[in-house]
């Protein structure tokens, strides 16, 4: 079987292009990885010391907490601990989440750049650029979180093989948690 091989220097029409199922064109798509270590060409390089796992996993643990005592007061007034119910055990899950998702988006975008866990350990959450998170971004972060959760914690375990101690969650949101 004789195959002509030539080069392709001239651009294919619009109908002529290459293209896979979900219409993008083939020669112009990027895996995965490749998107998440996307860094946009004006971002500069950060002298900063990035935070580890230990550490975070400490800041989250002071957060759980926090959250904790926050979602007791309502359980105090209105559940009086009744855990056989299933219809208040489904509202626990989705009031625990709800101020979960709330509490970080909102400290992750203020002005203290990171919830009380991680004020209190001297950790902040920046963008590419070293500043604030946008409330956008931080609530991409935040919900990207269950992405890095549900492959068995793979995500966060990421951290420990990464330069800059990204988790996927970071790549994703394109934050760094550093220490100030």
């Amino acid at each position: 079987m004789k195959t002509d091989n030539f080069i392709k220097t001239e651009i294919l029409p619009g109908y002529a292009v290459e293209r896979d199922v979900f219409g993008l064109v083939k020669s112009q798509r990027t895996s995965i990885i490749k998107r998440f270590n996307y860094k946009p060409a004006n971002a500069p390089d950060l002298e900063v010391t990035y935070a580890g796992l230990g550490i975070r996993s400490l800041a989250t643990f002071i957060d759980l907490i926090i959250i904790s005592v926050v979602l007791i007061i309502p359980e105090l007034f209105f559940f009086s601990f009744n855990f056989s119910d299933v219809d208040f055990n489904s509202y626990r899950i989705l009031m625990g989440t709800g101020i979960w998702i709330f509490y970080h988006t909102t400290f992750d975008s203020s002005f203290f750049r990171g919830t009380p866990g991680k004020r209190l350990l001297k950790l902040r959450v920046i963008d590419l650029y070293g500043k604030n998170l946008s409330i956008v971004r931080a609530l991409f972060r935040c919900l990207s979180v269950f992405v890095s959760i549900a492959p068995i914690g793979l995500g966060i375990w990421y951290i420990t093989t990464d330069s800059k101690k990204r988790s996927w969650h970071d790549l994703i949101a394109g934050s760094y948690v550093i220490r100030s």
